[in-house]
């Protein structure tokens, strides 16, 4: 997926019909107002694709969890696992 371009909210509005084409060609437009994203704006067909390749990695996870269990391994929450790194690991920006 590229990076997406970053757009102001008044040139999206003077632009919206040109930056939906672009879309088609697969660019992705982050919109921002006051420095601040607001929107995302991409290629519907692109959208849907991430939305099946989210549902595939949450299928995966649960499968990795259900495994785990079945060997009596106990699940660390993520909280607890970030908690850790960042301990071990100050200097990231996690």
């Amino acid at each position: 997926m590229p990076i997406p371009e970053v757009v102001s909210v008044a040139k999206a509005k003077a632009h919206l019909s040109e930056l939906l084409k672009e879309t088609k060609g697969g660019r992705v437009f982050e919109i921002i107002n006051r420095s601040e994203a607001v929107a995302i704006v991409m290629d519907v067909a692109q959208y849907r694709l991430l939305l099946e390749k989210i549902e595939d990695l949450e299928d995966t996870v649960a499968v990795l969890e259900g495994r785990l269990e079945d060997h009596g391994q106990p699940l660390v929450p993520w909280e607890q696992v970030l908690e850790e790194y960042r301990k071990a690991h100050p200097e990231a920006d996690v």
